[in-house]
């Protein structure tokens, strides 16, 4: 493999003004000696990173590519934009992203009537990382997936359940916690007001995602 995808949110990127120029997916294609290409947006949700995958691939091809998703958060709902907001950032694509927070909107979400927060993002999250991991499989492309933020993979219903049973979770690093919790832990963050990663917490977190990687033979099919 000497190509690597990545996708994400802000944690897949690098944050130049406080001194961080480097992410999980850099170090991982460094660590590899493979050429990256990242999609990562900050502040965009799993829609967008699980309808930008395919489409990438589908107009590049997969050959000896891996691919790294690390998950944005299921409280992130993407929307498609008609005002071309930060557009050109993709080659290939003309579709503009926005998004908004659910908890941002309580508002709104109280009006609808037996609107289940939790479960619904939850059941919404599985989805995505089910859609995504049967396209990759159908395409036979070698990935890694993990939550970069706090994601719930599963809760107390049946359908959450079902649908979890049905992943491949040895393609899923760490899937009960993320890359924001680990920094957050280790005080691996850029300032106690910015819980990005710094340096040393994306050094860190990559290094335990290659080492899965390597004992699970994850970039083979």
């Amino acid at each position: 493999m000497n190509k690597l995808f990545s996708n994400g949110c802000s944690f897949l990127t690098t944050r130049p003004k406080d001194g961080v120029d480097t992410f999980v997916s850099n170090e991982l294609a460094n660590s590899y000696n493979s050429e990256l290409t990242n999609l990562a947006m900050g502040g965009r949700g799993n829609a967008r990173i699980s309808v930008s995958t395919k489409v990438w691939f589908e107009q590049n091809g997969s050959t000896n590519t891996f691919a790294v998703i690390g998950w944005s958060s299921q409280h992130r709902n993407d929307y498609v934009t008609n005002d071309g907001w930060k557009a050109g950032r993709i080659e290939g694509t003309d579709l503009t992203w926005r998004t908004w927070k659910t908890l941002d909107n309580v508002t709104f979400v109280d009006k609808q009537r037996g609107w289940d927060i939790e479960n619904n993002a939850t059941i919404s999250f599985l989805d995505h990382v089910f859609d995504l991991q049967n396209y990759f499989y159908r395409r036979q492309i070698p990935y890694v997936m993990y939550n970069a933020l706090p994601n719930t993979i599963i809760n107390g219903s049946i359908d959450s359940k079902t649908i979890y049973d049905a992943l491949d979770m040895k393609r899923f690093f760490e899937p009960k916690s993320s890359h924001y919790e680990y920094v957050l832990d280790k005080k691996l963050i850029v300032s106690p007001n910015d819980p990005h990663p710094s340096t040393e917490g994306h050094k860190q977190w990559s290094q335990m995602i290659k080492e899965y990687i390597d004992v699970n033979n994850l970039r083979s099919i």
